[in-house]
């Protein structure tokens, strides 16, 4: 199955490596070289709960990781075997991920939140040999769900806590038994930098998923865009409240502190509360968290200030930032929130700087670094199109679907990424929206849907709100657009809003010409909001018609 991924090229590998892009050691050497320089710093300070499980120092991190690779080796795991580890936030994340690329193997990370049907498909798509997950976690049962996913090609199921019959103790079986004796791994090869050593499969709400590949280096490329213009080095502790099975996470939470030689401290709950009392007792220096995330933070620290002035950067991204966000974190937290963007496929490829403008967050996603180059192809006239990259940190492809990924590449590389956007105006992008969610009125107009919600979250009335396209009655092939808001206290009136619009000198071809008022959005765990939900709602009249109103401006 991994002929489907695509080989870096030799001319396009030599000059990576020549800018010093890409390299050949890998985060296995970075542990090792962590370990020769503080073998007592801590790795890792996990949490359960709001209970402290377990520390990691480099010297017990390596050691760790010699274990579990010994034990992925007795269950029959080597080069080219997927291992799927369905866990939440614990501490084994790290070393199984690195005991992977100690053994040859490749990790395929699944988000908590996956449910049965999902994970199945997770299962069978990377072909996982052997499975990770919890007995009972947040109050579902892992166990009964992995047995109704489990495809005929998984061989193994391990269970952190009590296993059901046929499957193996996790504590027993890779803690505590001494397989780092057994198998000293004399003569087995570890991943190399350019192998594919991590699948993410991407949720597949739009279809089909997709088994996303990266190599050590391309995820070199991807921790290194932040790292590097925020200039974070050996000292950093580094916390991100949400899944370390996320792209997001997988780079920042676990790789970036092995680059860095620094720490990371990890929770398994999305609990703000404690995200803020970890910062203050452990220090944290750098932090990644959706915006949802940030403004639970941001009410932990109203509700009950603590010191958390050792925290220097927060960064945001995942789902789009509301500009007043980055006031209130900045008057709230002292530090400017700074805007990322990136994508499964490529990680982070564009970020806000700290050497930007004070609330630059809320105009901009940033711009790349020099390893990564961002494309919008906008129309004649115009400066909105749609936003292709390529560069050192892209995936090398889709596992089993190298149709559907050559679909989205051209013969120069470049990836389409299904997003719209502007020049930010200083070498940046702003992303205005999901070329899915993209829509065109009955004047031709292609509304900047993210732009237009950020202006309105600023309205007194609105708690949160989503522009959703729906059919022109009058222009079949057009949209009108309809404001879907969560109101803060009296709702708005769509005057109200189109008012709202007029004063912020917002083009009145990007105005709704509907309102429709709910209790809540759906959401994912990252606090994206499902738009194909809310647009099937709307359609088929299970939105309303509470607040509706028509016309046009």
């Amino acid at each position: 199955m991994w002929e489907t991924l695509i080989q870096p090229a030799v001319e396009q590998a030599a000059l990576y490596r020549a800018n010093g892009w890409w390299r050949d050691p890998t985060f296995l050497d970075d542990l090792a070289r962590a370990v020769d320089r503080s073998p007592d710093r801590a790795a890792i300070i996990a949490y359960q709960g709001s209970e402290h499980a377990r520390t990691l120092s480099y010297a017990q991190l390596a050691g760790t990781v010699a274990r579990f690779a010994g034990a992925l080796t007795e269950l029959g795991v080597g080069r080219g075997d997927v291992v799927a580890i369905h866990l939440p936030n614990q501490w084994m994340l790290t070393p199984l991920y690195l005991a992977c690329v100690r053994i040859g193997a490749v990790v395929a990370p699944i988000i908590p939140a996956l449910g049965a049907r999902e994970l199945g498909q997770v299962l069978r798509r990377t072909a996982a040999k052997v499975c990770f997950a919890p007995d009972v976690f947040d109050g579902v049962d892992y166990v009964t769900r992995v047995a109704e996913a489990a495809p005929p090609t998984l061989e193994h199921h391990v269970v952190v806590g009590t296993p059901p019959p046929g499957a193996l103790d996790f504590t027993t079986f890779f803690v505590d038994t001494p397989w780092e004796e057994r198998h000293p791994l004399t003569g087995v090869e570890p991943l190399r930098a350019d192998d594919v050593s991590l699948l993410l499969v991407t949720s597949g709400t739009t279809g089909e998923p997709k088994a996303v590949a990266h190599t050590q280096n391309t995820l070199y490329a991807a921790v290194r865009t932040v790292s590097e213009p925020y200039r974070l080095g050996a000292d950093e502790v580094i916390a991100i409240p949400h899944y370390l099975t996320h792209m997001a996470g997988f780079s920042y939470a676990v790789h970036m502190p092995l680059l860095l030689g620094g720490t990371c401290v990890m929770q398994d709950t999305a609990d703000m509360a404690l995200f803020r009392d970890l910062i203050a007792e452990h220090g944290v220096t750098f932090g990644y968290a959706a915006p949802l995330y940030v403004a639970g933070l941001l009410a932990a620290q109203g509700n009950d200030p603590k010191d958390l002035r050792t925290l220097r950067y927060l960064l945001s991204g995942s789902a789009p930032i509301p500009p007043d966000l980055v006031t209130e974190v900045r008057e709230a937290l002292g530090v400017e929130l700074g805007a990322l963007w990136g994508m499964t496929e490529n990680g982070a490829v564009t970020l806000t700087r700290p050497e930007d403008p004070a609330g630059w967050a809320a105009d901009s996603d940033g711009r790349p670094e020099p390893w990564m180059q961002v494309r919008i192809d906008a129309e004649p006239g115009g400066d909105l199109g749609r936003l292709l990259v390529r560069g050192a940190s892209q995936t090398v492809g889709y596992l089993d679907q190298a149709d559907v990924y050559a679909a989205q590449t051209d013969a120069d590389g470049w990836f389409d990424t299904g997003d719209m956007a502007r020049p930010d105006g200083r070498g940046g992008i702003r992303i205005t929206g999901r070329r899915a969610d993209l829509i065109t009125t009955r004047q031709a107009a292609k509304v900047p849907t993210l732009e237009v919600e950020g202006v309105l979250t600023r309205h007194p009335a609105v708690r949160e709100v989503v522009l959703i396209g729906y059919p022109d009655p009058d222009f079949p092939s057009a949209d009108c657009v309809c404001a879907v808001v969560v109101a803060d206290g009296e709702p708005p009136t769509l005057e109200q809003l189109t008012t709202f619009l007029d004063g912020a000198r917002m083009t009145w071809e990007n105005w709704p010409v509907r309102l429709e008022l709910v209790p809540e959005l759906p959401k994912n765990s990252l606090g994206k909001v499902l738009r194909p939900i809310l647009r099937a709602r709307l359609e088929d009249g299970t939105l309303g018609p509470v607040g509706a109103a028509g016309g046009s401006a």
